[in-house]
């Protein structure tokens, strides 16, 4: 989860009082147990939050390593005798500049009409998709933000793809291939375009099998109409598209939309 600009700014405000409480030291070395576990739980905070930056807001906020060498030398400082001034000295590049160089541009960020589509997108989800599904999902709304809408309705296909894998898995392959044999014997379409003798009896066969004959068999094995199929089919076409060369160009509501109907067909059905 990418850190709010409010959570930046409420991290400034701790190394401020740090760095305040430190420059009251007369003795100069720091020996008391609680400013040493409060520049310690610094120094770790800020590894998370530095991490989620990079993950979530790459590309919109500077480089961030020099703000990462500068605490990780204040953790190894709590390691040792320290004096006060050795660790302002570190704390210096978050106590001046920080507002300016990092939280400004997060709060830059977080205005775009593109990030605030990439939060809609993965609060649309939240609620209905898996820890594992969740990558998928974040992965897509980032790209999004990033305005790379193909690759956005690529890994939102891909999140819809897992949850029927999985669901398969739980209801194992034998229930699967029945489903196939019974929808094999069906005339017309889609029923006719099925794989013929398809048989799964892996999760490798299962993840090399095409997403057209796991769609058509699911209005045996999950029970979906004919006109879900056909809304799932039009959604892989889209997603197919997206995949290869060509003049497709989705945008942001697109992908909004595309999300919106695997919530419909997928998540909120395949449990």
């Amino acid at each position: 989860m990418t850190p709010t600009s409010e959570e930046l700014e409420a991290f400034h405000d701790r190394v401020q009082r740090v760095d305040a409480d430190l420059a009251k030291l007369k003795s100069g070395e720091v020996t008391r147990g609680e400013q040493i576990s409060s520049l310690g739980s610094l120094a770790r905070d800020w590894v998370k939050i530095s991490t989620g930056l990079k993950n979530g807001a790459e590309g919109f906020v500077p480089s961030l390593d020099t703000y990462d060498l500068a605490m990780g030398e204040v953790l190894n400082a709590t390691k040792v005798r320290s004096r006060a001034s050795a660790y302002r000295s570190r704390l210096k590049p978050f106590r001046d500049g920080f507002i300016d160089s990092v939280v400004m541009p997060l709060m830059r960020f977080e205005g775009s009409p593109a990030q605030a589509a990439a939060r809609q997108l993965e609060s649309l989800l939240s609620d209905v998709v898996t820890s594992e599904e969740t990558q998928y999902v974040a992965e897509a709304a980032k790209c999004s933000s990033l305005h790379c809408h193909r690759a956005a309705i690529i890994l939102l296909w891909a999140a819809a793809i897992a949850r029927m894998h999985t669901n398969i898995q739980v209801l194992g392959f034998s229930a699967f291939n029945a489903a196939a044999t019974a929808a094999l014997t069906k005339k017309g379409q889609p029923y006719s375009r099925i794989t013929k003798g398809l048989s799964i009896g892996s999760l490798p066969e299962l993840q090399r099998g095409r997403d057209f004959d796991l769609i058509a068999v699911g209005m045996e094995l999950w029970g979906y109409d004919l006109q879900a199929f056909e809304e799932l089919d039009r959604l892989l076409g889209v997603r197919n598209s997206a995949a290869h060369p060509g003049m497709f160009l989705p945008l942001t509501t697109d992908v909004r939309v595309f999300a919106e109907k695997l919530k419909r067909y997928v998540f909120n059905y395949i449990k």
